[in-house]
């Protein structure tokens, strides 16, 4: 993979415009100024962070084709039937077909804004009873693996159940209630993007996340050794 070639202002607009169009003859038209700006930039910063992605799960997806997302959207199961999309995503993660439950890191740019997090999406509940029993057992653990994950600058953001779970200890209950939950860091420094220096940028709030990422990836371990079924988790 060639060094990073950057991603400008103006091929995020054509990504927005070309969404915007919702054409398939303008997408074709432009499909390789979009590739250019936004698609090989991505990949070559999947590409660049591999090593690191290893050393913190060696079971990770480290085939940048296959970790960022297309712009061409999957229509079949959603209301939404735009063909195209004006966000490009990396996802971090073991291949999600055979290793859905399991946490992930990703990397997400938009007309607007940038984004990098760590968390687990969609989470079935008898996964998240392990979650809460790990929370307890090792709280002290998490709150530093919180620590770190916040020292980045990300904020805590979760769907909480309506009622409350019973037996949550006190000081807990904002993770103890989670559905789902992540920890997201977001910048409208979009100059950021057309240096390569974001590459290190991300790289080193990666290295904050792997406390967050190894203990989820514990209590996915836990789900998948007692026989978690597969068939009632949702895609990321």
């Amino acid at each position: 993979m060639c060094a990073y070639s950057g991603i400008s202002q103006d091929s995020l607009f054509l990504l927005q415009i070309n969404r915007f169009n919702d054409s398939k003859a303008f997408y074709e038209e432009n499909k390789e100024k979009i590739k250019q700006g936004v698609t090989v930039p991505m990949r070559q910063i999947a590409a660049a962070l591999s090593d690191d992605m290893l050393d913190i799960d060696p079971m990770m997806n480290t085939i940048p084709t296959k970790m960022v997302s297309r712009v061409r959207r999957d229509t079949r199961y959603t209301k939404d039937k735009r063909l195209y999309r004006e966000n490009m995503w990396i996802m971090f993660m073991r291949p999600k077909h055979e290793w859905r439950m399991y946490p992930c890191m990703w990397f997400e740019v938009t007309p607007k804004s940038w984004f990098c997090g760590v968390g687990n999406y969609d989470a079935p509940a008898e996964l998240m009873e392990i979650f809460r029993r790990h929370l307890v057992e090792r709280k002290d653990e998490f709150f530093e693996a919180v620590k770190s994950a916040e020292s980045t600058g990300a904020r805590y953001r979760a769907e909480l159940y309506r009622r409350s779970k019973p037996n949550c200890p006190d000081g807990l209950e904002q993770y103890y209630n989670a559905k789902y939950f992540c920890f997201i860091f977001e910048s409208a420094d979009m100059d950021m993007l057309s240096d390569e220096k974001i590459i290190e940028d991300i790289r080193k709030k990666y290295k904050k996340f792997a406390p967050m990422y190894n203990f989820l990836k514990d209590v996915s371990d836990e789900y998948v050794s007692k026989g978690g079924n597969f068939d009632e988790l949702h895609e990321i």
